[in-house]
């Protein structure tokens, strides 16, 4: 089964995104009497960062809620969503940022340093990855600059460098 979007374009079933062109698809709702798995509980959503981020530093911030991704002591860092059963715990965790439901996958990109330029590379996620509302080609590193929305399937963010 595939979506299409209002372009005509087909994708995947379970695309949150026209791969064509970025368009926003119709969610399909579960079949009558299909189960629908319960939704975790996550009770730090929204949680400030554990050590405060100084003014200054590299960071995503994420626009929803606010939640600030500290960028250093590190070169790499991964994004996406927490699967202990496989064992799958990202940099940036957007699972308790509802990042299941805004189709994030569970190694959706990565942020990394490369000459002192910071780039985004989409991991082949299925609801890919957008700067500046500009869709990534997979596998593809991609500069950011301070200031651009990047975006993880569908949720927004800003990166800030100063």
């Amino acid at each position: 089964m595939s979506v299409t979007c209002s372009q005509g374009h087909e994708n995947p079933d379970g695309s949150m995104y026209c791969d064509q062109c970025g368009e926003e698809l119709p969610v399909a709702a579960p079949a009558p009497g299909a189960s629908v798995p319960p939704t975790p509980d996550y009770p730090d959503v929204g949680a400030a960062p554990a050590a405060p981020v100084a003014v200054g530093s590299p960071r995503i911030v994420l626009k929803e809620d606010g939640a600030v991704f500290p960028l250093e002591g590190k070169s790499e860092f991964l994004v996406g969503r927490e699967d202990p059963v496989s064992n799958i715990y990202p940099d940036i965790d957007l699972t308790p940022h509802n990042g299941e439901d805004y189709g994030v996958s569970r190694m959706h990109a990565k942020i990394y340093v490369q000459g002192g330029q910071y780039l985004v590379e989409d991991l082949n996620s299925t609801n890919s990855t957008y700067i500046n509302r500009q869709k990534l080609t997979a596998k593809t590193p991609t500069s950011i600059k301070d200031g651009d929305e990047v975006r993880f399937g569908k949720v927004e963010a800003t990166f800030h460098a100063v």
